[in-house]
Formats: C-alpha cells, structure tokens, sequence
C-alpha cells in the first residue's frame, strides 16, 4: 500500500475509506486492479481497546456468517476476529405488548454460529493491515472530494488539497450523506421515522450467554448485542423522538433502571452503563446505483433502519457482487468504463435490498403500533413461526446467508 504517491491515474477511485470502501479496495487490489481511496478524515489510530465499559467501540456490526465467508476470502477476517469478536449462537425476540415471542438457535439450523458482533474499528483495523500488503492500493486521507467531471470514459476527481485523479471507474462509498452520490446528482427516495437510536456499552449482573435478545417495545425496538467480554453487551434502543428525549436526559443510574424496566424479566439485568451516543434514524434509498463510470455501494446506495442489524451486510453483500462482476468484466474483455458490469452489479443487488428495507419497514410499522388487532396478529405470527421448526429454519437460513 502507499499513501500519498503523487502518481494521479487509477483503474478505480473508492471515494470514502470506511468499512465498505476499504473492503472494496481490498477486494480489488487483491486481484491485480490499481485502486486509489481518498477520505477527508485522518487515518486513524490503531485502536488500543480496555476492559472497561467506557473502552468499547460504540459503534459495533453483527455479522452474518456470509459477511465473514467474504471478509476470510479477502484476507481480513482472522485479523478482525483474533480479539474482540463475539459469536452469537441465539437470539431472543419478543413483543412487549403482548404474549409473542420467538427464540432461533444455531443448532436448529445446523450453524455453529447465527453471527458474530465485532467492533467496527477492530474491523476497519484489519482491513488497513490487510491493505498494507497490496502495492496497487494508495490511501490518501485528509483528501476530502470536491469536485467530479467527466474525462474522456472515465472522471478526473479534485480533492480539497488540491490533488487531482484520473480514473477509468469511480465508486461512492462515503456513507448516507455521500458527497459523491449528490454531485453526480443522483436522486434518492428517503424519510425520517422520527426516532433516533441510543448506543451504548452496558456491564451486566451475569453472563449474557452468547445470545442477542430483542424487544419490540410501545416506543420502538431495543437491541442487546452480546460482547466479547461475557459480561458486555451493545445495545441499540430506537425511540420515538419524544421517549428520546427523556431517555437520553437521564443520569447513567436512572439510564440503567429504565433499560431494565424496557428489557423486562424476559432479558438480562444490566448493572452499570458507560459512553452513551445517540442517532436520528432513516430510510433513504437511491433510485439508481450506477451512472456512467460510476456506481453507489453500502450506505451511499441504500441505508435501513438498525432493527435487524442488517445494513454492514447489505453493504458488504454489494462489495462482494460489484467485484465479482468488475472481474469478469475484465477477464472476458470488457473496459472498465462499460457499463455492462454495473447494470448487473445493480440487477442483482438492487431487488435484494428493497426486499430487505420493505421488510423492515414492514417491522417498524407493524410493531410500531398498538391497534388491538395489529398487536394481535404480531403476537400470533411470532408464537406460531416459533412452534414451527421448518418455517423457522428457513427464516434463519435466509438471515445468515
């Protein structure tokens, strides 16, 4: 890897060097293709995680186990695991507004694992020694994109620097807000939910068990995600900006007393919290991932509500296909210009992405209120997916491929 070379032309430009565009870059370089990534942020610092609760990424990803197939092919996943990564063989969901609930167990659907929870700078870590071995990946951080105009097949990018690139295929990865994605002017469909997320590290009475445990509550879903340490857990507790409000006002030991009012006899009892952050919650999906030279991955094309976990997938899932299909495109004699091998990255990515964000907003909709017969038929739905092992075998095969 170098960083900072002042060569100028590239086969791909991966505007934005988080989880999603390092993960490309890797993907790429790792099969020969010259790859250049600029971020405006500073490269970040090794991370030096304690035991504490204040010592935890808050920011934290659950894996499905294609996600890490992906990340092993790539080189990283050893790396991201050797420390801090969690597998969870359980999961606990329940609505507290009634008698439904459901429990998936690895074992039923003959996995060691359903998943694993990984601090998300353990994983960018090892995607950044992963890419110091590969001469045709250059990072430049500090380099925050400017400007995009077309140059012959291809785009000349102008970062706030000053330095200039020349690339055959440009790639927005720079998150929801993406910069590249609004100069390029292309349209997305999005809304708020008017909730916002709490994120937290929180120190429980005992073990959490290898399990994940959900609640779907009057003011919005509660997330518990287990740690490495046995007795850590992530939580994410999405609420109507009202119950936020309060929420977020209260001292760590009141925090505490109503986490464990919200999770119930039903999940674990939490002693202590540390950092807390919180984050407005919305859908916003792009109409189109590709233009000419260009496409749209991750968060930058599509991002969901947290409920199942699902966005880092997602993301990774359209790494995996856009580079399956740029090295074919290459191999059968295509230029990296055409547009062939980005109509089939979104051909195939973008109707397994709507199916997932209709899904969740079919969750966020259908627990979100409390018509009688709505909560009903949720309770029902959960109680009788449960007492069906085959149904319920399909529903975690679909999450964990």
């Amino acid at each position: 890897m170098h960083e900072h070379d002042q060569a100028g032309s590239a086969d791909v430009l991966i505007i934005g060097a988080g989880i999603a565009g390092l993960s490309l870059a890797t993907a790429l370089g790792r099969q020969g293709f010259r790859v250049f990534v600029i971020d405006g942020a500073s490269r970040p610092e090794a991370p030096k995680p304690g035991k504490e609760l204040q010592d935890w990424d808050l920011r934290v990803s659950a894996l499905t186990p294609a996600s890490i197939a992906f990340l092993a092919e790539i080189g990283v996943w050893r790396d991201a695991s050797t420390h801090r990564a969690a597998p969870y063989d359980c999961m606990r969901v329940w609505d507290a507004s009634g008698s439904g609930s459901i429990v998936f167990d690895a074992g039923e659907a003959d996995a060691s694992s359903l998943g694993h929870i990984v601090e998300n700078r353990e994983i960018l870590k090892a995607l950044l020694q992963c890419a110091q071995t590969l001469p045709c990946v250059e990072l430049c951080w500090g380099h925050a994109l400017e400007t995009m105009s077309s140059a012959g097949s291809g785009w000349l990018a102008t970062c706030s620097t000053g330095r200039e690139f020349h690339t055959a295929l440009a790639i927005g990865a720079d998150g929801a807000q993406s910069k590249a994605r609004q100069l390029l002017g292309m349209p997305t469909r999005e809304w708020s939910y008017a909730q916002t997320a709490i994120v937290a590290t929180v120190g429980l009475a005992h073990g959490h068990a290898a399990t994940c445990w959900q609640v779907f509550l009057e003011s919005g879903p509660l997330a518990m995600l287990p740690l490495a340490d046995p007795l850590k857990v992530a939580i994410v507790w999405s609420l109507d900006d009202a119950a936020h409000r309060q929420i977020a006002a209260l001292s760590d030991e009141a925090f505490v007393d109503a986490l464990n009012r919200a999770i119930g006899p039903t999940g674990p009892v939490s002693e202590a919290v540390g950092s807390r952050a919180s984050f407005p919650l919305s859908q916003r999906h792009a109409l189109e991932y590709c233009d000419e030279s260009f496409a749209l991955v991750a968060d930058a094309a599509h991002n969901i509500h947290p409920l199942a976990g699902q966005g880092i997938n997602l993301g990774l899932s359209d790494v995996a296909v856009l580079t399956q299909e740029l090295v074919a495109a290459r191999d059968g004699g295509l230029a990296l210009s055409s547009s062939v091998p980005l109509r089939r990255y979104q051909r195939r990515r973008k109707t397994e992405n709507l199916a997932m964000m209709a899904a969740m907003e079919g969750f966020k909709r259908g627990f979100g209120t409390l018509n009688p017969l709505t909560v009903l038929g949720r309770n029902l739905g959960l109680n009788v997916v449960d007492r069906q092992g085959w149904l319920k075998r399909w529903f975690m095969r679909q999450a964990i491929s």
